[in-house]
């Protein structure tokens, strides 16, 4: 750069320093702008990854099966056949109900899961303490979410009341495969054995309550051929019942959870566009009131001797860099949300 355009530059720099400041704060929404979007297309990458790499954790099989009644007798007979031929077959019934913590004789709505003792057949749950899972099945034991023993000042090993049976609280719920936790903002979650479930006489007629069944198919076994079988055996069934009933792979589950990620990160990617496109409109307001100010700096500029081009690429070059600067800082702010 030769000397006068240093001279230039310094001068420019000198006489727009208080509003700069100005304008630093217009820039401001262009990096939360572009953070936004950078924050919103990579979290939607990293779970679309995640999905990918977790979908039978997701869906709890290779296929499953699930429905808002109880399973007819013979779609129990086609499992039961399935478990005989070597498939294992897990079941998850899930309701809603009210839990009463005995000693502080606390009560609040939980989201119970009653589940079989080969649950999960793909995945790991995870409990505090460790070993609470593994005592779950030994008797009238349940884990449940951190947020009811706050609820109720409870602790684990109080007794845990649901409708006429009792049971132990035998630890802390802290992941569970196919349940990404979003039903604990509507109630806490209750895992009891199968076994116990019919003590506790809360599932009658006309409770509502979600039936699940999930296959682990071998290798040689296709998802795909396997749930079109049991749809055929359902159908070939004197008194064929299939509607209630609704099969789905992991596959299918994983094209399902994808695309409505992708439905959610156009609609946020949009917002994001949208408050990026504002905080543009901001930007030139304050650039343009920034140039407005600067007329005497400017006259001052031309008397030593500078061309209206060269007054305007240096404050043109002034406005870029801060455009660039802030970008590059919505950049690295939108990876470090990642991390969060």
């Amino acid at each position: 750069m030769s000397p006068r355009w240093r001279m230039l530059a310094a001068l420019a720099w000198r006489e727009s320093r208080t509003a700069r400041k100005r304008l630093l704060l217009y820039m401001s929404s262009i990096s939360l702008g572009v953070a936004a979007l950078v924050a919103i297309d990579s979290f939607a990458g990293n779970v679309t990854s995640s999905v990918r790499d977790q979908s039978r954790s997701l869906l709890g099989g290779d296929v499953a099966f699930s429905g808002r009644q109880a399973f007819p007798t013979v779609f129990d007979t086609i499992l039961d056949s399935l478990t005989a031929e070597g498939t294992p077959v897990a079941r998850v019934t899930s309701f809603a109900s009210m839990a009463l913590v005995a000693r502080t004789e606390g009560t609040r709505l939980v989201q119970v899961r009653a589940v079989t003792e080969n649950f999960p057949l793909y995945g790991d749950v995870i409990t505090e303490p460790a070993g609470a899972w593994a005592e779950l099945h030994q008797g009238s034991n349940a884990v449940v979410d951190p947020s009811l023993l706050v609820t109720l000042d409870a602790q684990v090993g109080d007794t845990l009341v649901l409708g006429f049976h009792v049971f132990r609280i035998a630890g802390i719920l802290r992941a569970i495969p196919g349940d990404p936790g979003v039903t604990a903002s509507i109630g806490p979650r209750v895992v009891i054995p199968m076994s116990q479930l019919e003590a506790t006489q809360l599932l009658e007629f006309g409770s509502r309550a979600q039936y699940e069944a999930m296959l682990k198919l071998r290798d040689d076994q296709s998802p795909q051929r396997t749930l079109a079988d049991v749809r055929q055996r359902l159908e070939a069934a004197p008194r064929p019942d299939t509607t209630r009933i609704r099969g789905r792979t992991a596959a299918q589950n994983e094209v399902d959870l994808t695309d409505a990620i992708d439905e959610l990160a156009g609609f946020l990617g949009i917002v994001g566009l949208i408050a990026l496109l504002l905080g543009g409109i901001g930007v030139a307001s304050g650039v343009n009131a920034f140039v407005a100010r600067k007329i005497d700096a400017v006259a001052i500029l031309r008397c030593l001797g500078a061309t209206g081009g060269q007054v305007l690429a240096v404050y043109v070059a002034q406005a870029a860099a801060m455009g660039l600067l802030g970008a590059a800082a919505g950049v690295v702010l939108g990876v470090a949300v990642q991390f969060l």
